[in-house]
């Protein structure tokens, strides 16, 4: 009772804040209210003093529940039917779908004991709810049922149908839709990836958000084979080769935005499973401004990558944003009077001015062919997006001794690795020491959630690790509440950390000497190189990331 009368001292306050309503139309509507027996909310709605959308997001806040709206995303229908209808429809409520074995719940007032108990009385597993628009989960109401009539009388009707892919599946899930729906989701919380997994009695949807990946709907595992079919489609696929990986992609238009989808799948115990990467266009646009680099960092590698000549190497797994930061210094340094061609696997964005090659093995473009064809076309700069054998490291580091300014990447943990990983390539030290200008390790950080962030002062232990005397007072840094923004994670978005090494005399003497990694990195941290610890233990005080974070990221770098 207590809620419910919060909740509707919270609305009305919140019409009255805005000045939509006078106090004595408020108490003509309150004693309204009685007589026809709605309550003072559903009054205020009926009269458009209040819209549908804002009560939900009053309801959601109170309740401590996300919002969610469904112009964006739509319920799974086979998870929605298992619902009754009456129900829905008496409750205003409705099932989305099924996250992390929790079925999703969609309610219009999260408040009312009512619709609980009616749910409950439904389902005997875990439940998850969501507030949404009273309008929005009536319309869904309408449509999930009354497709799921008509479909059926279709069915009924037809003929076994002949086309590869069926839209509609015995279910009555229309995969297309659905399809659609995953990746308007995905890129609306901004995921890299989608991972389409079959497993015992489901399949299993998760998508990787921030680094981390979530789960966030499973359908019946008898769709999994169309889903995979609509996969192979729009990515121009044969859809009856099931026994060998499979490459491709496509675009997807989302929310007024053009994605890039990168395709690949791959056989597995239980069927198929699909990988999308999405490259979402205008992130080409970023600058080095927007990576996280540090004032001075970036002004010493603007420096450097204006540099005439030499090889550049960036370090880090797969994932740790090594491609955007090239793609980043390629366009602070693409001019009318510069040639710059790159050769990628794949090309994942395109820039204007550039010219860029995808690596093809079936067709024989590999790294090194690429590179030893790019070197006969003038080119003033290269970017190698990855060297992974001697050849590729040879032809890269020859062309830096020739007048060109290289770029590429190498798989190391650390800067100083990058090094003793050439020589074991079988680079010779003098080819390597002559050539390399510089070398940077990059990670990248969950930001804590600026919606919900909040300042707290370290104990004993967390000011150890950030080097903050134990008697200095006032000292605060930062972590996230978790708030709807975060979907209660507490981060939002990632940022980049580094480590950079410039190389001079002293350190190319070490590589002639073929000096072991420990060597190098304890010489190049003497001479004032700040290590992947050190940058993130600074986003912390600086209050972009939370320690935990810092020391999660950079754990092989203690």
């Amino acid at each position: 009772m207590y809620a419910t009368e919060t909740a509707e001292h919270m609305v009305v306050s919140k019409v009255l804040d805005s000045g939509g309503i006078t106090l004595s139309r408020l108490a003509a509507l309150r004693m309204e209210a009685e007589i026809t027996g709605l309550s003072v909310v559903e009054m205020l709605q009926r009269d458009d003093f209040i819209s549908d959308a804002e009560v939900a997001q009053v309801y959601a806040d109170i309740s401590g529940l996300r919002f969610l709206d469904l112009t964006r995303r739509q319920p799974t229908l086979a998870w929605a039917l298992t619902l009754p209808e009456n129900v829905a429809r008496r409750k205003l409520c409705l099932v989305f779908g099924e996250v992390g074995g929790q079925l999703v719940i969609l309610v219009a007032d999260p408040i009312d004991p009512a619709v609980r108990a009616a749910i409950a009385s439904c389902y005997d597993r875990p439940i998850q709810y969501v507030v949404s628009p009273r309008y929005q989960i009536l319309e869904a109401i309408e449509k999930v049922y009354g497709e799921a009539r008509k479909k059926g009388a279709r069915l009924a009707e037809a003929a076994p149908i002949s086309a590869p892919v069926a839209a509609v599946s015995a279910s009555g899930l229309n995969v297309v839709e659905q399809f659609d729906s995953i990746v308007d989701e995905a890129v609306d919380r901004r995921a890299s990836d989608i991972h389409l997994e079959p497993e015992e009695d489901r399949l299993r949807v998760r998508l990787r958000i921030d680094g981390r990946l979530v789960e966030t709907r499973a359908f019946p595992l008898e769709t999994a084979p169309q889903f995979i079919s609509r996969v192979k489609v729009l990515a121009n696929l044969d859809i009856t080769e099931r026994r060998k990986p499979l490459d491709g992609r496509f675009s997807h238009r989302s929310f007024e935005q053009e994605i890039d989808i990168r395709v690949a799948i791959i056989p597995g115990a239980r069927g198929e499973r699909v990988s999308l990467r999405l490259l979402a266009r205008d992130r080409s646009l970023l600058s080095l401004e927007n990576l996280g680099m540090g004032t001075e960092l970036r002004q010493a590698f603007t420096r450097l990558i204006h540099r005439p000549y030499g090889i550049i190497l960036i370090t880090g797994p797969t994932g740790s944003g090594k491609s955007t930061t090239l793609h980043a210094a390629l366009q602070c340094i693409n001019t009318v009077d510069k040639h710059i061609i790159t050769v990628e696997d794949p090309v994942e964005f395109e820039i204007p001015g550039i010219n860029q090659v995808a690596v093809n093995r079936e067709h024989g473009v590999s790294f090194a062919r690429a590179l030893r064809s790019i070197l006969r076309h003038d080119p003033d700069i290269i970017m190698v997006g990855e060297i992974r054998d001697e050849e590729t490291a040879h032809l890269a580091l020859e062309a830096s001794l020739t007048g060109h300014l290289v770029f590429a990447t190498l798989h190391t943990n650390s800067a100083a690795g990058a090094v003793t990983r050439l020589l074991d390539m079988g680079c010779e030290p003098y080819l390597v020491a002559s050539s390399l200008i510089a070398v940077m390790a990059q990670r990248l950080v969950r930001k804590i959630c600026a919606n919900c962030r909040k300042e707290y002062e370290p104990n004993l232990t967390e000011r150890k690790i950030l080097g903050i005397p134990a008697d200095r007072p006032g000292v605060l840094i930062c972590r996230g509440g978790g708030c709807s923004r975060c979907l209660r994670s507490g981060y939002y978005d990632r940022i980049g950390v580094y480590e950079y090494i410039p190389f001079d005399s002293g350190l190319s003497e070490l590589v002639m000497e073929s000096a072991p990694t420990e060597k190098i990195q304890h010489y190049a941290v003497s001479h004032g190189a700040i290590t992947l610890r050190e940058d993130a233990i600074t986003k912390v005080k600086d209050g972009h990331t939370t320690l935990e974070e810092a020391l999660r990221v950079t754990v092989a770098d203690r």
